[in-house]
């Protein structure tokens, strides 16, 4: 540590640590059962320092696993991308969508949108 200030930071850095490891441990002993995960992670609380009191680990468990894999949903991205195929618009080459009167003027004039 060359100076005061990386001191200081690396001071907060491990106090914030330390009180995150005590909340966990907190939930933890609010909340858990007596089982053996439990009291092995209270016997040793820096297990916690990288993962929440409450997480079993198991990405298959309904509570701690990706709700878009256990419910088979599509993300939002996914879902725009369909929405999209599925009603076409008339789009600029810049993606801005066309007006229905510059259409309308389009058509008439010979030169369909699409």
């Amino acid at each position: 540590m060359s100076n005061e200030q990386a001191k200081v930071k690396h001071s907060k850095r491990i106090q914030q640590k330390e009180t995150h490891v005590q909340k966990q441990a907190k939930i933890l002993k609010q909340y858990a059962s007596h089982n053996e995960p439990a009291n092995q992670l209270l016997k040793e609380p820096h297990r916690l320092a990288k993962r929440h009191a409450l997480n079993c680990g198991n990405p298959k468990c309904v509570m701690c696993g990706n709700p878009r894999k256990m419910w088979h949903e599509l993300t939002i991205q996914e879902k725009r991308h369909f929405q999209e195929l599925e009603v076409q618009r008339a789009r600029h080459s810049n993606g801005t969508v066309v007006d229905e009167v510059e259409v309308y003027l389009e058509v008439r004039n010979g030169n369909p949108p699409y």
